[in-house]
């Protein structure tokens, strides 16, 4: 086992709910209600509808419910099929530092297996804690994207050591689980350029399902290979060009600061580094008429959008997967409709003329100055030259520190009560919200699932 796995294994094998604190426990719960809020919103979603259409009813074996549906299928197939709809509307939580993470990607495959093998709700809490710390701490340090690699391995990576925890596997076991959800699963990251595809919301389901699967393989007796980071063949050495990056992940959890108190919960249907723009453009917005702009400057983070700049795609978005990954047009939406809702992306309001129009008037930069201070702080400046001749600035920065002022909670629970007003009735609303604050007392978690019924 190299050194890199015999971390991950003892750390999932490990932590105890006792260990969370107060506060982590209740950012795990503010991150669920986000999590099923996002779900239920994308339910009929294109890319959602097709992935249901596979997952086939099952009458015996462990089985796991869809979310909206409760149809019962394999768990793995219910962990793709509902992290489909975590991630299609792009509206979950995020972690971006060295590299990318969804880690709410993994949630479905934790509940899936917590379903099937009729687990409590606090066994759920601590596989949260898993999942989030193992994926956020790998992209906190490991640049994958930069070289050309996609998400899909890390989720499969977190939801392997979720499910391993949940489905009490050995240390050994889950040094397998590890294996058989990471070197399968290595995925190209061209799903994030050019035009955006479908895929682009699949990538991390894909992994959830994975996960699933290696751990069930692992318990079953599948072994898998061994120097999965630090092998010849491993991580390191094929994706990382033979630079090995040591996990900080915690070995003693007293006075630590866990991960899934650490992600933003995202406020709008849009990628993570277009969040502080989109709220920067709101300010600019309530200073100006947005008719009267002559010429926009869009000033952000260099990590986040170098790439991105010059692709003709993002200046006239065709898909809505590309359209939430554009700044110039989240800012445009933002500027004239004072915000962004699932309802403007699913209608296209992207390619809407107006829209265009604006973004016609953008430019571009990304100063020193930002770029300094990202990625645990994220800027944003806006600078409108109006047809007057006068100009007006707005600027939006957001840090970590932000990120971690509160649980979370209200704005989850407001988010929940907007995303599913019109597909739940608010008894349900209300009594699923009780739930996820009372999860460490749930004897299992089937009357929280029977909730998402729509």
């Amino acid at each position: 086992m190299d050194t890199t796995t015999k971390k991950l294994a003892d750390f999932a094998t490990a932590l105890r709910f006792e260990d969370l604190p107060e506060a982590a426990v209740q950012a795990a719960k503010a991150r669920i209600v986000s999590t099923l809020a996002v779900s239920l919103a994308a339910f009929d979603l294109p890319p959602v509808r097709i992935a249901k259409q596979l997952a086939q009813p099952v009458a015996g074996g462990p089985a796991a419910s869809i979310f909206g549906s409760l149809v019962k299928t394999t768990p793995e197939m219910a962990a793709f099929v509902n992290s489909a709809m975590v991630r299609c509307l792009d509206m979950s939580d995020s972690y971006v530092m060295a590299a990318v993470s969804h880690p709410a990607d993994a949630f479905p495959s934790i509940l899936a297996v917590a379903e099937a093998e009729r687990l409590t709700g606090r066994q759920l809490l601590v596989a949260t804690a898993v999942i989030y710390e193992t994926q956020c701490r790998f992209v906190e340090v490991v640049p994958y994207n930069h070289h050309g690699w996609d998400q899909t391995p890390v989720v499969a990576l977190g939801a392997a050591l979720g499910c391993g925890r949940l489905l009490g596997l050995t240390q050994e076991q889950i040094h397998h689980a590890i294996a058989l959800a990471v070197v399968p699963n290595l995925a190209l990251n061209q799903t994030r350029t050019g035009t955006l595809s479908m895929w682009k919301g699949m990538a991390g389901p894909q992994g959830a399902r994975a996960g699933v699967f290696a751990a069930y393989l692992a318990r079953a007796g599948m072994t898998g290979p061994d120097g999965v980071f630090e092998g010849k063949y491993g991580f390191w050495n094929q994706l990382m060009g033979g630079q090995a990056y040591e996990l900080p992940i915690p070995g003693n959890f007293s006075g630590h600061t866990f991960a899934v108190q650490q992600t933003m919960i995202k406020s709008f249907p849009t990628r993570f580094n277009c969040q502080v723009p989109v709220f920067a453009a709101q300010k600019l917005r309530a200073m100006t008429e947005v008719s009267d702009i002559a010429s926009l400057r869009i000033e952000s983070i260099r990590q986040a959008f170098s790439r991105w700049v010059e692709l003709p795609e993002i200046w006239q978005p065709q898909t809505r997967e590309t359209a939430d990954h554009s700044l110039p047009c989240t800012v445009a939406m933002a500027l004239l409709d004072g915000t962004i809702t699932p309802a403007m992306m699913e209608h296209g309001r992207y390619r809407d003329p107006d829209v265009l129009d604006l973004m016609s008037r953008c430019t571009i930069e990304l100063p020193d100055e930002f770029a300094d201070l990202a990625p645990a702080t994220r800027c944003c400046r806006l600078t409108a030259r109006m047809k007057n001749g006068e100009t007006a600035v707005a600027e939006y920065c957001r840090s970590l520190e932000d990120d971690m002022a509160d649980s979370g909670w209200d704005q989850a629970a407001d988010k929940f009560s907007s995303l599913t007003g019109n597909l739940l009735d608010a008894r349900t609303r209300r009594k699923l919200l009780a739930a996820v604050a009372d999860l460490e007392n749930l004897e299992n978690v089937d009357a929280l699932i029977a909730m998402t019924r729509i």
